[in-house]
Parts: structure tokens; sequence; C-alpha cells
């Protein structure tokens, strides 16, 4: 469609006067990684989990919108609810947006979008200029953010198109602690539910509730219900002991293989092995293998399991975590080359 101050909204605090802002909400724009706008899902689900999950299911992690145009600028415009910034987590990751341009059916990463409004402002705001032909452009949510409302400003008279879809359009479901949800990372782009993403051209839910992945029944119903092609199950972390993780763990694949009999499920331990207390570390583990192997007995040939302990290369394990815990860019780098090397396999087999 051609932009046209008539189907823009009137902003009523903005920094910039001349774009025309479209909610993202409507076409052509289409929004991934979300249930409801913007929740990842439903706040009926969320109030039968703990606080962390009630308090956490609005953070934008993994929430992506694709579009076409070709303004000779653009305009991110988000009204923020609230935001929470991790010790480890970057600001730009926790409250800004980055951007990829997809060309020839790959995605490049291209610039970010970093709030240039007053502090004091409950919103964030950020224009990047482009030369002025038609772009493919996928842009990245916050991870720890909760929003409103997003617009996308361009320039009046350009064009809005839809912008290109997945090829693997059923997408993967990762569910688990901070590191799934992102924290460490230096922005939105570089987590490794979001690097797999890219990697496989797949779509992709990001249920990481920092803090709060405990496998609750409400939980593992809900993900259940969903449509998908691999369930990526890295729940361990979280467990407050290791009895916890003993009832849950196993408990929490039985929900999901119930609604999912043949659906691929990835088994992971916690990748920051070497961190804290080892001897627990290597107890958590050892119940998430036995997991692995109890569903292996039970006849199931369609389980997997991912070695948290041995991911990183033992001559770089210092410079892959952000705080000996959290990955960094790197750490996430790694981890989506094993975990995508399993994915890849199971969507285009």
């Amino acid at each position: 469609m051609i932009v046209t101050k008539e189907i823009g909204t009137a902003l009523p605090k903005t920094s910039m006067s001349s774009p025309v802002y479209v909610n993202i909400k409507r076409e052509p724009f289409k929004i991934y990684g979300v249930k409801e706008c913007f929740r990842r899902i439903p706040k009926e689900v969320a109030e039968n989990c703990g606080e962390g999950v009630q308090r956490l299911y609005e953070n934008t992690t993994g929430v992506r919108v694709r579009f076409r145009t070709n303004s000779d600028y653009i305009v991110v415009h988000a009204d923020i609810k609230s935001a929470d910034i991790p010790a480890s987590k970057a600001l730009i990751a926790s409250k800004d947006f980055d951007m990829y341009i997809v060309r020839r059916g790959k995605p490049y990463f291209t610039t970010i979008f970093s709030s240039s409004v007053p502090e004091d402002w409950n919103i964030t705001e950020s224009r990047v200029r482009f030369d002025k032909i038609m772009k493919d452009i996928v842009l990245n949510f916050p991870l720890t953010t909760n929003l409103e409302n997003v617009y996308i400003g361009v320039r009046e008279g350009s064009e809005l198109l839809p912008g290109s879809e997945y090829k693997h359009k059923k997408p993967v479901v990762f569910y688990g602690s901070s590191i799934v949800h992102g924290e460490g990372a230096m922005r939105p782009g570089n987590t490794y539910p979001a690097i797999i993403s890219r990697k496989l051209d797949t779509d992709f839910i990001n249920l990481g509730f920092r803090g709060a992945a405990l496998a609750e029944p409400a939980m593992m119903e809900y993900i259940s219900s969903l449509d998908m092609s691999v369930f990526v199950y890295d729940y361990d972390h979280n467990a407050p002991t290791l009895e916890h993780l003993a009832n849950t763990h196993y408990a929490g694949y039985e929900i999901f293989r119930s609604k999912h009999p043949k659906t691929p499920v990835i088994f992971a331990s916690r990748v920051d092995y070497y961190c804290g207390n080892v001897e627990y570390n290597e107890k958590a583990r050892n119940i998430v293998r036995e997991s692995y192997f109890r569903a292996l007995a039970s006849g199931d040939r369609n389980v997997y399991f991912v070695d948290g302990k041995k991911i990183y290369p033992d001559d770089k394990r210092d410079e892959c975590t952000a705080d000996g815990c959290h990955p960094n860019d790197m750490g996430y780098s790694y981890m989506a080359d094993v975990f995508g090397d399993i994915i890849k396999n199971l969507i285009e087999k």
C-alpha cells in the first residue's frame, strides 16, 4: 500500500513530526512469537503459573515483526508499559530493537534502534536512514520490556508491503530459564533461538522465563496445545531443588507427549555446568539424562539429548559467558550451532 497521512496514527508524544506512524497490529505487518499482542502466553495461563511467569509473560523476547518498505528512513516508536534490566544483560538487548534486512532469503544484521528520547518519557523512539530502495525487514523486539503499542514510522508516499515468509512456517518452541530468555546477549537478535531461526529460516516461539521456568502443569499443558515442528525442553536451571526437578521434568515431558505423540523433543541440560556447585549441577544433569533414557526405554525414538556440559569448547569456556553463568554472544553462538544441527535435520528431512 502507499502510505498516506490518513492511514497513520497521530501520536500524543513523539520527537518527530514528519513520519507517518502505522500501528504494527494492522496489515501489512506480521507479528511473530506472540499469542496475543504483546503477550507470549495468554494471561489466564500465566495466572495459573508462578509469580515469576506472571511478571515476565509480557516480556517481548523472541517477538518479531516483518514487513517491506522503500522508505528512505524507518522510525520505531514503542509505548513502554515497564522495563526490567537484569545486571548481566546489556541495555540494548533489554530495551531496544535490532533490525535485519533479508537479501536472497538470508537475513543480515543492519542496525540497532536505540532510544533518543528523554529518559523520563515512557516511550522509546529512534530513526535510521536508508537508501530509497525496497527493503525486506525483520525487526527484533527487546528482551525484557513490556510494550503497549509499537508503531513503524515511514515517509509519506512510500510503500508498505508484507514481508517475506519463513521457509519453515511451523515454529520451533523453546521452553526454559533465563538462558532461553536471552539474558547475557548484547542485542535481541543474539539469543540462541533467534540465531537458529535465522540460520534455518524457521519461525520460533521463545518461552524463556528467567528465574521462573518451573514446568508447572499449566505451562506444560499450554505448550502441548501449540502447533510446532520441534520442542526444545531446556528446563532444569530454575528448579528450586533436585527433588522438584525429578518430580517435574519427566512429568512435563509426559504432558507434552500426550498431545504430541510424534513431535521431536530435545532434552537439554544446563550449559553453565561449571558455574556454582558442580556436584549439584551434575546431579541435575543426570536427572535430565534419566528423563531422556526413560523416554527411549518407553519406545519413544523421537527424543534427543543436548549435553550442556559439552557445548562450550574447553579452551574458550571463560570467553563464552557474560557473568560466569549466562552466555554472552559467543556462548549463544555455540549453543545455536549444537541445537541448530539437530533441529536442521529434524525440520528438513
